[in-house]
């Protein structure tokens, strides 16, 4: 990887990107003693992170609504389109190539600019209170630990006993001008847990959030912001991070574990209600009150009107099959009271249902405006019904959902085919527009599904699942 300064990153990471790996010289050290002086300094890098998340070739569009539920076949991608080849699995193609490269690249960056905050910290953190110190550092691993997780889930195979053994990505702890080697599969995803162990602890400690009637209301934090929890690393993100990691594994007794942990917080997340939806003005089509990590995209609206407005050329809407039914009958079953149909999907300036998710309401002031979710009460409950060995307990997780969405459950005397198939129509109903679905038919080894495009299945490889590492990335080697 190439390499800049963290100096350049000090000044820099609120206001852009930085695209090279940090090398840190000794005459830095004085900088660096300046930028850090005040409790700002480190307010300062850790706001940049954030503001990083959000930005369109991160969390804020390509790995959240755009490029990964593409993957997903949640949309009907024109031959013109220049994600095209992207969306048949195309990874040669140019295009695909920029994408899988930009997201390794820039992935990467972030674990290294937490690397450097971490070591940055054990310098500098006398500076700060105790309380403010421990937050960043529990938020700094939660965030390292959030990063490798998404590496895993894209560069590498189903996690399984055998494929794990693989070296297929390297593993940076810390600031290093060597390359590392790769590292096996399994040893990443301990390393992943054993920051999310240190994050907890540190979190519950320190975390604001932590004594929060609602994690999503605005609160005063230790350095005098005024933010909502959720749009940062919090002990309940953690927590829920922790149940993804596991189910990932395969470890569905402790993925059941942490998702009920987060059930049992459900207070701190309220459920949507139709007064927040009724008003077109502040229409909440995310379900702000349920995030539980969210990212905030200024350009949002601008995401919405280059690929999911239905005033778009085909060669550039992003929408499913123009005969409505993949909507329509496929994903929401011919319940259009779904509160996740009703207000997110419309017929409007085409014949056929478009994704009005990510448009803004005429509410400027309205966070959920800019606001992408990246893990939301719905999946733990998704988690939990998938992990529940005891079959009615998990039609009951389920159901809860179902019920909180303006729809009736599926019949107590399910079976438990009919209940994974209820659940895979649950992720796609849900984590619509949120980049998840992909990794869920990836961890299941699904080897067919529908597509947007005609609502017919299409065949899955394993090849399909994992992105080839980047040529940037091999040819140092």
């Amino acid at each position: 990887m190439k390499r800049i300064t963290y100096i350049s990153l000090l000044v820099a990471i609120c206001i852009s990107s930085c695209g090279k790996w940090l090398d840190v010289k000794p005459e830095d050290r004085t900088i660096e003693d300046q930028l850090l002086a005040t409790p700002q300094g480190f307010a300062d890098i850790m706001n940049g992170f954030y503001i990083r998340n959000g930005m369109n070739d991160l969390y804020g569009s390509d790995i959240t609504m755009v490029h990964l539920d593409i993957l997903a076949q949640l949309y009907l991608v024109n031959s013109q389109n220049k994600l095209y080849a992207l969306s048949n699995y195309n990874y040669a193609d140019a295009n695909a190539r920029d994408f899988i490269s930009n997201t390794w690249g820039q992935l990467y960056i972030q674990i290294a600019n937490v690397n450097k905050f971490i070591q940055s910290l054990g310098i500098y953190g006398n500076r700060l209170p105790e309380n403010l110190k421990g937050r960043y550092l529990g938020e700094a691993y939660g965030l390292r630990a959030f990063y490798y997780l998404d590496l895993v889930r894209m560069f590498t195979p189903k996690y399984t006993s055998t494929d794990s053994l693989n070296k297929l990505i390297p593993y940076y702890d810390k600031i290093t001008a060597d390359i590392r080697p790769y590292t096996p599969t399994n040893e990443i995803m301990h390393h992943i847990l054993d920051d999310l162990q240190q994050a907890e602890a540190l979190l519950l400690k320190y975390d604001e959030a932590v004594g929060q009637a609602r994690v999503s209301a605005e609160t005063s934090g230790p350095d005098n912001s005024r933010t909502k929890r959720n749009y940062f690393m919090n002990y309940y993100a953690v927590k829920a991070l922790k149940a993804r990691a596991y189910l990932w594994m395969g470890n569905n007794a402790k993925a059941l574990e942490e998702a009920k942990f987060m059930i049992a917080a459900q207070s701190k997340f309220r459920w949507i209600l139709p007064a927040d939806l009724t008003t077109a003005a502040t229409c909440n089509k995310i379900f702000s009150t349920e995030l539980i990590f969210a990212v905030e995209n200024p350009k949002l609206n601008e995401v919405f009107n280059e690929r999911f407005s239905p005033t778009l050329f085909d060669a550039n809407l992003l929408a499913p099959n123009t005969s409505g039914t993949f909507i329509n009958t496929t994903v929401f079953e011919g319940t259009p009271t779904d509160y996740r149909s009703q207000y997110s999907w419309k017929v409007g300036g085409r014949p056929f249902p478009t994704f009005f998710k990510y448009q803004d309401v005429s509410s400027d002031g309205l966070a959920a405006n800019r606001t992408v979710p990246l893990i939301r009460m719905g999946e733990m409950y998704l988690i939990a019904a998938e992990c529940e060995p005891d079959l009615p307990s998990a039609i009951g997780y389920l159901n809860e959902l179902r019920g909180h969405r303006n729809i009736a459950g599926i019949s107590s005397s399910s079976t438990a085919v009919q209940l994974t198939q209820a659940i895979l129509k649950e992720y796609r109903k849900e984590l619509y527009g949120e980049g998840q679905l992909f990794f869920f038919y990836k961890r299941t080894g699904a080897t067919a599904i529908t597509a947007a495009r005609n609502n017919g299945a299409m065949v899955m490889t394993a090849a399909n699942y994992t992105f080839p590492v980047p040529f940037s990335e091999t040819d140092p080697r």
